[in-house]
């Protein structure tokens, strides 16, 4: 039975709710910003979502995953994986009912980030630029900029709110409030109003060891009060963004402080983005998933036993970028195969223990390379049989394997007799060989011929004994007639 059965099913029920309104700009962001990101069947289940909500309303009418499935054209394995993906950044929220037979949820959309919210974001700018490149992420980024007006030159007439309007006195407020009009400014308890949050940002684990970071600060002397609560979340973004060590986040963190015991966030960020451009050059981190979720891996709850089985734990527990590192024994990843990697998860929708297994193979298919065009040829077919776990991935690569060495041995067979029909190229031995092994031949040829010559001679002189001794007889015939 595969893994989503005991996730979510095709009876249970859903119903959808918008946390906030949503605008055309939103609309615009989500098509713009967030699809390059999230890929177009997540962002198409979002906009899916929308238009169910009731017109002019924020609630949709209860339905069943089955209609999603149909209207989305998707199974509900694919759904679940790309309703995975709005979570993750942030634009949607889960809840579920438990019933008798079937379970309830509740699906609420959150808007996106404003635009610019957006463009100042640690993580997501940074992975729309490596998606987009420089050109395309500058062009997209004017879409949402206005130009700024000097006011300088202006004086400012705008009329005040008491200027304009005048106040109540004590005693029509107090009749107010105890009139019917009262009843109708109250909101009921079991209702909110809807109205645009605070700006969000996206969420984090939080498994960043601040300990760490903490005992290492203290040894240079910099106070704990320094990492305050939007100092932590900045450096969460930034080490997951960068992959920067807690030890590493410290020295980064001395560098971005000020004298007066205080860090700068932007000077963090700057700092962060050197450190990495120093390690790692120019090139922009990109966007993947961690490891292999835990609902698809199969040792997640065994130890293994044999090799196969620590293989799988292996490629199920390693991040492909991480595998690309250690097949370089340790050494920095190409920017073209981090792309390929990258291209897998979001072009391909390959989850990362099949990748691994993907790149594995390739590699030793081919001398330690990665030819794009056969990376992608594979992830293709793969893609198509929508393979989900290490296992299946690995039993797909043995099938390509064996087909391969089947298909080089039959045309070997094949061409075999024509290569011995083919002459020897003369070009491929040095000029010195050649002659000597003309000689060679020369000097082979006299003898052959010697020895074809020896034989015929002694069937000459045989053929002239025996002609003798026939005249030698046919003579003393005649003698004897005679006497």
């Amino acid at each position: 039975m595969s893994w989503h059965w005991k996730e979510l099913l095709p009876v249970d029920r859903l119903t959808i709710r918008s946390a906030d309104y949503l605008t055309d700009v939103d609309r615009q962001v989500l098509a713009l910003l967030y699809q390059p990101l999230t890929g177009a069947f997540a962002y198409s289940l979002y906009m899916t979502l929308w238009s169910q909500l009731e017109q002019d309303q924020y609630w949709g009418k209860e339905q069943t995953h089955r209609q999603l499935m149909l209207m989305m054209g998707g199974d509900l394995q694919t759904i679940f994986e790309e309703r995975k993906k709005l979570e993750a950044i942030g634009l949607l929220k889960t809840f579920k009912k438990k019933e008798e037979e079937t379970s309830v949820y509740l699906y609420e959309l959150q808007p996106p980030m404003s635009p610019q919210q957006f463009f100042e974001n640690d993580v997501l700018s940074v992975y729309l630029f490596n998606r987009l490149g420089k050109n395309q992420y500058r062009q997209l980024r004017e879409r949402f900029v206005a130009e700024k007006v000097s006011r300088e030159d202006y004086v400012e007439l705008t009329y005040s709110f008491d200027e304009v309007y005048t106040s109540l006195h004590h005693s029509e407020i107090v009749s107010n409030l105890q009139s019917e009009t009262s009843e109708g400014l109250r909101l009921e308890e079991d209702k909110e109003l809807l109205s645009r949050k605070k700006e969000r940002d996206l969420a984090f684990t939080g498994d960043f060891d601040f300990e760490l970071l903490k005992h290492d600060l203290s040894s240079f002397v910099i106070p704990e009060h320094v990492l305050t609560l939007p100092v932590k979340d900045a450096i969460i973004r930034l080490a997951f963004v960068y992959r920067i060590e807690p030890l590493e986040m410290s020295r980064i963190v001395q560098q971005a402080a000020l004298h007066d015991d205080k860090v700068d966030i932007s000077e963090l960020r700057k700092k962060a983005q050197e450190w990495y451009k120093l390690e790692h050059g120019s090139e922009p981190p990109s966007l993947s998933l961690r490891t292999h979720p835990p609902e698809h891996q199969t040792m997640a709850l065994k130890e293994p036993t044999s090799e196969e089985e620590k293989t799988i734990r292996f490629y199920e527990t390693t991040p492909p970028l991480t595998l690309l590192e250690i097949r370089s024994n340790g050494s920095m990843v190409a920017p073209a195969d981090v792309k390929i990697i990258e291209g897998l998860i979001l072009d391909f929708q390959l989850l990362p223990g099949v990748v691994n297994v993907l790149l594995d193979y390739v590699l030793w298919q081919h001398d330690m390379k990665l030819p794009k065009a056969f990376v992608d040829k594979i992830a293709g077919h793969w893609s198509r049989k929508k393979v989900k776990t290490v296992t299946a991935a690995m039993g797909l690569a043995l099938e390509e394997k064996l087909k391969k060495e089947k298909v080089v041995q039959l045309a070997g067979e094949k061409k075999q007799p024509q290569r011995k029909a083919k002459n020897p190229r003369k070009d491929t031995l040095p000029k010195w060989l050649i002659e000597e092994k003309k000689k060679q031949e020369i000097e082979k040829h006299s003898i052959d011929r010697r020895e074809e010559q020896v034989p015929s001679q002694g069937q000459s002189d045989a053929k002239q004994r025996f002609e003798v001794m026939m005249e030698e007889r046919k003579r003393r015939k005649e003698q004897k007639g005679e006497m």
